[in-house]
This record gives structure tokens, C-alpha cells and sequence, in this order.
């Protein structure tokens, strides 16, 4: 095409424009309604040079968030085990099932979830965090369940997110020992071998480069998974409460038992920001009751999902040093 004569009229008030170009020509249309009581074809010419191609502009695409879920234990490492009545609960099959509802809560968000196990089996503790350094993963969360160690209790309850770091406190070292304990028996390390304290000084350098954003999702973690799950609706408690002979008991409030650091092996791998969560105490029969109904396992995976949404929206930004701020480490 080499010339063409466009035109735009309209009512005697606007007047018309008539133009025309000799020059190879792409030409974008568009019908507007203007103050013209008919629609007004518009040719807009974009002239370009023989041979040139057309631009199209590239928004870098978004980089997907993403995360990897671990349900401790697995196997023939059970985990904290309930006994009572006939009723068995492994904390292997609790962690499982927590993960997979927050796994399917966070895909319809958009977010990338992998789970370290999708079915009961065991998984060396070094492996779970190489499944997060291997995918590139953004955080990494592995799930556990408690036990108050005398069995059945109504004063052991609640909910603590842990952090990767030397325990501050007796509690926390035992809690430690015991969710260790599996190295024994696992392929602890690459090369069969558990960490030595050479390797733990080593990552030191990865620790404290990830150190202050692993508070910040511990914290984010604590508040909302504390927040869905005080108090309980009565409606679930009912037969696990009568179950435990405990039919008059008024549940309270769950316990916020805090965020709290400790030397976890299976933390101890991670290249970005890690947290234990302690979902709570399959000893105590509301915090038994919510891990195990099918309302309190969706109202934990929409907890994890808001505070990973938190996290995620607040990523360096003056907020992250606000929450960094008011989360306090026991």
C-alpha cells in the first residue's frame, strides 16, 4: 500500500480532519462513540521503515512463589504416638494429612507447593530440606504434632512455631532431642553420617543470612494459626471429649505458647527461610479434636495460607521490620 487518505467527521461544530502518507503503514481502528450522534471510525497510522518488525512490549514474567510442605515422620518413625481407649492417633498420619489440606489451599492461591512425602513413608531428615534447596523453594515449613509426656492432659496445649538456632530453654532442648531423635536410624547426612559441629559452624553463614526472615514467618505462622483455632467450636468436641471422659470440661482458649528456637536437624539444611510448626498437642482433646476433624484441618491450612500470604505481601517492605519488631523469640 503505498498512500491512503484517512478522514474523521463529525458535526459542522468539530470540523474534519483529511490527511494522507506515502509510506508503508500499519494501522490500528478503533470505533468510538465522541459527540457525534454515529460512531466515528478512527485510522490511526504507525509508520515504519521497510523491513522493521513490530515491538511487543514484555512485562518479565512474575516468578512463582514457592514452598515445600514437610509432614514430619513417616515410615516406621512414627512420631508422638495417642493411645487411649481404642483410639490410636501417630503423628506421622496427623502432620500428613494437616499438609496435604494447606498443599491444596495454597495451589488455588496461585502459590507452587511440594510436599516432602505423599504418603507414609520415611524420608531422611537431610533429604526434606533438599527437596527445598533443589526446587529453589521460597520457605520451607515442616509440620509436627506434641505430647505432654505423661499421656492425656488438659494442661499441655497449644501451638509454638520454632526457628533454627541454639534452645534457649530446658522445654525446647528436650522437644529438639526428641524430633532428632530419627537420625539414628535415618541416612542422616550425604554421606551417611550426622551433622558434625564443623558443618553446623558452617552454615552459619547461610543461618544468618536467613535468620531474621525465618522469624518473621514464624511469627506471621503463630499469629494466624493461633488465631483459627481459639476457641474450638463446641460442635467438634464433643465425642473426643466424651471419648476422654472429659464431658464436663470447658474448653479454653488455645494456648499461644510462642516462638521459640532450637537446633532442629531437619531445619538445619535450609537455603531460605524455615520454620517448625508444632500444630499442637495430640495429648490434649481439643487440640487432639482440631488436627483431626475435617473443619479443624481446613481451618489450619487457611491459617497457614494467610500467613504465607503475609509473609509474601510484606517481603521488603517497612512492615517486615514492623512485625520483626513486635514478634518476640523465647
Amino acid at each position: 500500500m503505498s498512500k491512503m487518505d484517512f478522514a474523521q467527521f463529525c458535526t459542522p461544530r468539530t470540523g474534519h480532519q483529511i490527511g494522507s502518507r506515502r509510506k508503508r503503514l500499519r494501522l490500528v481502528l478503533w470505533v468510538s462513540w465522541s459527540v457525534c450522534s454515529w460512531p466515528l471510525l478512527s485510522i490511526s497510522p504507525t509508520w515504519a521503515a521497510q523491513g522493521d518488525r513490530a515491538v511487543t512490549n514484555r512485562t518479565p514474567a512474575k516468578k512463582t512463589f514457592r514452598i515445600v510442605l514437610d509432614p514430619g515422620h513417616g515410615g516406621t518413625d512414627q512420631g508422638t504416638v495417642f493411645q487411649k481407649d481404642g483410639i490410636r492417633l501417630a503423628e506421622k498420619d496427623v502432620t500428613l494429612a494437616l499438609a496435604q489440606e494447606a498443599a491444596r489451599q495454597l495451589r488455588n492461591k496461585g502459590f507452587e507447593v511440594e510436599l516432602t512425602r505423599i504418603t507414609d513413608h520415611e524420608i531422611p531428615l537431610n533429604a526434606r530440606t533438599a527437596v527445598a534447596n533443589r526446587i529453589k523453594a521460597d520457605l520451607f515449613i515442616s509440620i509436627h504434632m506434641n505430647s505432654h509426656s505423661g499421656g492425656e492432659s488438659l494442661e499441655a496445649q497449644g501451638i509454638e512455631s520454632f526457628i533454627l538456632n541454639n534452645a534457649t530453654d530446658a522445654t525446647s532442648k528436650r522437644l529438639a532431642h526428641f524430633e532428632n531423635a530419627g537420625m539414628s536410624t535415618q541416612a542422616a547426612g550425604a554421606n551417611g553420617a550426622p551433622p558434625s559441629e564443623v558443618g553446623l559452624i558452617l552454615k552459619d553463614l547461610t543461618l544468618d543470612g536467613n535468620l531474621s526472615e525465618s522469624k518473621r514467618l514464624a511469627c506471621a505462622l503463630q499469629y494466624h494459626l493461633v488465631s483459627v483455632t481459639q476457641p474450638l467450636p463446641e460442635l467438634h468436641l464433643k465425642g473426643s471429649l466424651a471419648s476422654a471422659g472429659l464431658g464436663r470440661y470447658k474448653p479454653l482458649p488455645q494456648r499461644n505458647r510462642g516462638v521459640k528456637q532450637a537446633l532442629f536437624y531437619v531445619l538445619l539444611g535450609a537455603d531460605m527461610p524455615s520454620v517448625l510448626v508444632e500444630a499442637g498437642f495430640l495429648t490434649h482433646p481439643t487440640d487432639r479434636a482440631m488436627v483431626t476433624s475435617p473443619h479443624g484441618q481446613r481451618a489450619i491450612g487457611a491459617a497457614i495460607v494467610r500467613a504465607i500470604e503475609q509473609f509474601k505481601r510484606d517481603q521488603n517492605t517497612p512492615s517486615a521490620l514492623a512485625e520483626l519488631s513486635r514478634c518476640k523469640v523465647h
